[in-house]
Formats: structure tokens, C-alpha cells, sequence
């Protein structure tokens, strides 16, 4: 297993020469298992790995699977820049959940409409396969991806990667279970119970829901987790469906996690606020002694799970 970055950033992309280091592009990661290519999002930086792919291909056809964690704009808005897309007997896997009033391929279409984009989705002449899911396991070969549906604004999924008792998980934006914030039921299921947080009350709630998320995340080599906010802007962004640093760790406690990547880089996060947020976290860790390896995803940055 390979894992690369290719987009970091939430909510816009944030070039510059304050975030040259880290990069600006949004949500994109690369994962190479034996000869599949798994992508999960497609933000800005699915253009420059779009580019890669075709020069690696040198022409011949090109098959990837790529995974949508939800379809808020930093997390789609490079697709119709994914040069790949455009090249017949090119074969693009695209899964994602559909929504209440639009499917996955409506939602992907949408954003290309006449109002937004100058070309249509029709333009694209690579087979593109639109797979909705839900909380499942898929098989890809000998690789089992998992997906569960996490706290956040729209339907967001957590992606987990097995392969050859090795794995990954990319935990796609998360908010603490403060409050529900899914458009989907199933995010609030644990062993089939549907929870409501004013029955349970928050601090329960928000117990069962973690343990569920760390029962996701058990044991994986590599977790990169959405840690937009530190915790003070967190307490003024409430709601927004973003996590901090110190929640990340106590899920990584949970689940047993070695490797922790910090992801979704907050716009205006610097360099160095990036790299004093790492630098807290490290801390943090170490005043709780633990054992966990912290750094920031970072564009060009990759991780080999062996």
C-alpha cells in the first residue's frame, strides 16, 4: 500500500506563498495497492494527479476507483479538471451515496450544468460508472474498502482500506458527535439501534458513537483524520462538521492508532499555523502518554504502509 496527497485544504483551495509547504489544493489522496489505483475525493488536486496518471499510462487505458467521501464542492470541484475523464476507453469507478432528492451521478452532473461550468459531464467520454453505496464493504480484487457514514453536513463517509493485513483509514469531515449533523439515519445506528442524542443525552451519545467510529478505525496503519479547527476555533465554528487535533487523538486512543495524519487544513492556516498545530498535538500526545506518530498531510507527501 501507497498512500499520496494531492489535496489537503477544506473548503477552498489556498494557494500561495504561505501555504506553499503543505499545499492549497483540496481533498484528494492516491492510494496504490498492487495494480489498482484508489482515489478518494476529487478536490482540486485530482487535476495535477489526473496528469500523473495519464503520463504513467503513456497511452493506454486507464482504470481507477474513485471513492467520494460526500459531495460538498472541495471535495468534487476538481473532477471536471480530471483530464482522464475525457479520454475514451478510459474506465472511471465513482462510488458515493445518493441523496434524498439526487443521485450521485445528478450530483456529480450538476456542478458542470450550463449556469456553472462551460462543458457538460456529457463531454467526458471515459466510461464514468456512478456505484451507490451505504455503510458496506466492497471487494476490489484481494482489497476489502469499507465505508460508514460519519457527522457532517450532507451524507459523509469514512473510507477503510484492508488488504494483506495491512490498512487504511481516511476519515473523510467529521465533526465530534456534539450534534447530529448527517443527512443520513444510518450515522446514528450502533448494532442496529437507531440513537437520538436527546434521548440519550449528548455525553452518552457521543460515547457509543465513538466507540463505534473506533471499532471503524481499529488497528489501521495510517489514520488521516479532518482537523480543520483547533479546539478554540472549534467552539466558534460548532456545527460547521469539522474536528481538532485533540478529538483526532482521542479517537486514535481508542482504536489503537500508531500513525495519525492531520488533514483539511483550514484556508486560512498558514504554513506555520499547520506547523504549530502538529507541534501542539505532538504534545498533547506525549502529556498523555501515548504512543502515536503525528504529522500533517501534506501535497506530494507519500506514506508507504508495508
Amino acid at each position: 500500500m501507497k498512500v499520496r496527497f494531492w489535496g489537503v485544504r477544506g473548503s477552498i483551495p489556498s494557494p500561495g506563498p504561505e501555504t506553499v509547504r503543505y499545499g492549497g489544493d483540496t481533498t484528494c489522496i492516491e492510494m496504490r495497492v498492487g495494480t489498482e489505483t484508489i482515489i478518494f475525493d476529487a478536490g482540486s488536486g485530482i487535476r495535477p494527479l489526473g496528469l500523473k496518471l495519464l503520463g504513467e499510462a503513456q497511452g493506454a487505458p486507464i482504470k481507477a476507483h474513485l471513492f467520494i467521501t460526500h459531495t460538498h464542492w472541495d471535495h468534487i470541484q476538481g473532477f471536471p479538471f480530471f483530464v482522464p475523464a475525457f479520454i475514451p476507453n478510459n474506465h472511471i469507478m465513482i462510488y458515493g451515496a445518493d441523496h434524498e432528492t439526487m443521485t450521485l451521478p445528478e450530483l456529480f452532473s450538476g456542478q458542470m450544468e450550463k449556469g456553472y461550468f462551460p462543458i457538460p459531464i456529457a463531454a467526458m467520454e471515459a466510461e464514468l460508472e456512478f456505484i451507490p453505496i451505504s455503510e458496506e464493504t466492497l471487494r476490489i480484487g484481494d482489497i476489502e474498502i469499507s465505508s460508514m457514514f460519519v457527522n457532517h453536513p450532507s451524507m459523509a463517509f469514512a473510507y477503510r482500506v484492508d488488504c494483506n493485513g495491512r490498512s487504511f483509514v481516511f476519515g473523510g469531515d467529521h465533526e465530534p458527535y456534539n450534534n447530529m449533523l448527517s443527512y443520513s439515519k444510518i450515522a446514528y445506528q450502533v448494532d442496529g439501534k437507531q440513537l437520538d442524542i436527546e434521548e440519550n443525552g449528548k455525553e452518552k451519545f457521543s460515547k457509543k458513537l465513538d466507540e463505534k467510529l473506533a471499532s471503524f478505525c481499529q488497528d489501521a496503519d495510517l489514520l488521516v483524520f479532518d482537523t480543520a479547527y483547533t479546539l478554540d476555533l472549534y467552539q466558534q465554528r460548532e456545527g460547521w462538521g469539522h474536528s481538532y487535533p485533540e478529538y483526532a487523538v482521542h479517537i486514535a486512543k481508542m482504536a489503537g492508532i500508531k500513525r495519525l495524519a492531520l488533514t483539511h487544513h483550514d484556508p486560512t492556516d498558514t504554513d506555520e499555523k499547520v506547523d504549530a498545530k502538529v507541534e501542539n498535538t505532538r504534545q498533547f500526545i506525549k502529556a498523555s502518554n501515548l504512543s502515536i506518530e503525528c504529522f500533517a498531510a501534506q501535497v506530494a507527501l507519500e506514506v508507504s504502509i508495508e
